[in-house]
């Protein structure tokens, strides 16, 4: 753990929520005091999407800190719970239920538009498949939920560690996995088992899910183009596409670094640095996302800017001159 002391990617890491905070916060204030339409009619849903991310950041970085040790299947806690008799196993809890939570924040967006969507330009040909995608909404609820339940069990491993950490230490001569810091489990026990397989199906299933309602969301919108003024038809296709940033911010940040850690339960995975660049990753999740607030936002200033800069009062002559003129030689 001491080379970690040195490195800058840790150091990120550890002071991510006052990095993102900036970030949070400007996003915060353009989502509060835009005239779009369609933020104005989602602006409490970005809100609480924003409240979510930046408590998950707070979670990982501060309050857990993880740091792998790998061939060892477990983490080493650094963050503020490790000053505190705890769970040990209840880190990983944490960790696993906001993350969904950020998951949960997506769909409910995702839903939004496609009840808008089918509630205005409704018609035969996509009654099925919206029906078909909300009842996947309904599935991935349902699916959150158990996978919410089936991680408790984990809390009850603390009990059983004794003798699986001396088994360890055996294995890997490692002193760090008899610390109490220290998070090992079995990985053929029933309760990682189920835990792993419940989180990977719920990541996949939203993915489905998200993935089909986007696909719905613009077949809808490109049937109707002929239909609804240009400014209706704007607004809905830049919400589609904020819907198709947040899934890919999500599945780049939090699915594949969550799945490569995972995956260290069960089979040798190089990870340099203990992980830690995993772990930044994760907490730039929300910094990333909240990037679709900012950008139009600032862009959309300069241009204004720009446009303000370039233009001449009617009452100054121009430089050049538009009309034509007589060439005195």
């Amino acid at each position: 753990m001491e080379q970690l002391n040195s490195s800058s990617a840790f150091a990120l890491f550890r002071l991510s929520p006052m990095l993102n905070l900036p970030i949070y916060l400007l996003a915060a204030m353009f989502i509060g005091t835009s005239r779009s339409k369609m933020v104005r009619a989602v602006r409490w849903q970005y809100i609480r999407q924003i409240v979510v991310n930046y408590v998950f950041i707070v979670i990982v970085a501060v309050a857990v800190c993880p740091v792998l040790v790998p061939p060892i299947p477990g983490y080493f806690v650094m963050g503020v719970l490790a000053h505190f008799q705890v769970n040990v196993a209840l880190p990983m809890v944490l960790m696993t239920l906001s993350a969904i939570s950020v998951a949960f924040t997506i769909l409910q967006l995702a839903k939004h538009q496609v009840k808008i969507l089918s509630d205005l330009r409704f018609t035969r040909k996509f009654e099925l498949a919206v029906k078909i995608v909300l009842r996947l909404f309904h599935g991935s609820y349902l699916l959150m939920i158990i996978t919410s339940i089936s991680i408790l069990p984990v809390l009850t491993i603390q009990n059983e560690l004794d003798s699986f950490r001396n088994a360890c230490f055996d294995y890997f001569h490692n002193p760090r996995v008899l610390c109490p810091q220290m998070f090992v489990a079995d990985p053929r026990h029933w309760k990682i088992l189920v835990t792993y397989s419940t989180t990977l199906l719920f990541g996949a299933y939203c993915s489905v899910t998200g993935l089909s309602s986007v696909v719905t969301c613009l077949l809808m919108i490109y049937e109707s183009r002929h239909m609804v003024s240009k400014e209706t038809l704007i607004m809905q296709r830049n919400f589609s596409a904020a819907l198709i940033y947040q899934a890919l911010v999500y599945v780049t940040f939090i699915i594949v670094p969550v799945g490569i850690i995972s995956s260290l339960f069960y089979m040798q995975v190089p990870l340099p640095e203990n992980g830690v660049h995993l772990l930044l990753m994760v907490c730039a999740q929300g910094g990333v996302n909240n990037l679709m607030h900012i950008v139009p936002r600032v862009w959309k200033w300069c241009r204004s800017k720009a446009k303000k800069s370039g233009s001449v009062p009617r009452n100054k002559v121009k430089m050049w001159s538009t009309t034509g003129s007589i060439i005195v030689t």
